[in-house]
């Protein structure tokens, strides 16, 4: 997984997040993150890609904060 790829699947969590929080639509956002995790499925953390792929988005987010 790349220091791009990193910071990309943080800031896209982190947007869906606040969308959510504000009651707008999500769907970009998880259409992106679906996308990234098959791109870092195999160089990513099993930790993290066991998050993403339960959707812990809150956890996924957290796990990637404390990098």
């Amino acid at each position: 997984m790349t220091t791009q790829q990193t910071s990309e699947l943080k800031n896209t969590l982190e947007k869906m997040m606040n969308r959510i929080a504000t009651g707008e639509d999500i769907t970009e956002q998880l259409l992106s993150i679906n996308q990234l995790s098959i791109d870092i499925e195999s160089t990513a953390p099993k930790m993290l890609m066991h998050y993403l792929q339960r959707k812990s988005y809150t956890k996924a987010l957290d796990f990637l904060k404390d990098l």
